[in-house]
């Protein structure tokens, strides 16, 4: 397996292993919490869940990013002078989607899911209160809905990778094809003095 091979499979692993954690989140860890004894205990559990989801969704988008990124500039050098005109406007499409998801998982992350264990510390401490049950449901509400979001936008993400990756490998085909198309007739436009001289006098002008 080359070393781009290798980027590739590990940037499609780390966006599925992204996606399946979200889906995780929606269906695994917060009905399973609701089923819990008692506040107390369903507390625990999110707290658990939260503490492998939050370190592992921001360790995967690293890696999501990081392979990306260095297969991005792979394919920059193979496509040297032609790579702005072919897939810039996916390129910057994509970057912007990217950007949008990694804000939304950082808030779900840190502004959610770790605030909620956190709290729970700070109360056994005796320094505050923990949330109370309405406010722990309005922030497991958000962390839900959030989710789908990146989701939608994982999506988006892998429906303009796919254009570009269409772009990159299509349109070298296709003016090699019309390259080869063109090269027969030149040859034989070019062994007639009238018409040859009337070509170098339109490629000069």
């Amino acid at each position: 397996m080359s070393g781009g091979e290798f980027l590739m499979w590990l940037h499609l692993c780390a966006m599925a292993s992204y996606v399946g954690a979200q889906f995780a989140v929606i269906y695994m860890l917060i009905p399973a919490a609701e089923t819990a004894p008692n506040e107390a205990a369903r507390r625990a559990s999110l707290i658990a869940g939260f503490k492998f989801y939050n370190p592992f969704t921001i360790g995967v988008l690293g890696i999501i990013v990081i392979s990306g990124a260095m297969r991005l500039t792979d394919l920059k050098a193979s496509m040297k002078f032609d790579y702005f005109a072919r897939i810039g406007s996916a390129l910057e499409l994509k970057l912007l989607l990217a950007f949008l998801l990694i804000f939304i998982q950082t808030y779900i992350t840190f502004g959610l899911a770790f605030r909620i264990g956190r709290q729970e510390e700070v109360a056994a401490h005796g320094d505050g209160d923990p949330f109370t049950v309405e406010q722990l449901n309005s922030m497991l509400r958000s962390i839900r809905a959030m989710a789908w979001f990146t989701i939608v936008l994982a999506a988006a993400v892998i429906w303009v990778s796919l254009t570009m990756v269409a772009r990159a490998v299509d349109e070298p085909v296709t003016a090699s094809r019309i390259s080869a198309r063109a090269a027969p007739g030149r040859s034989r436009v070019l062994l007639d003095p009238v018409v040859s001289e009337m070509w170098a006098t339109r490629v000069m002008t």
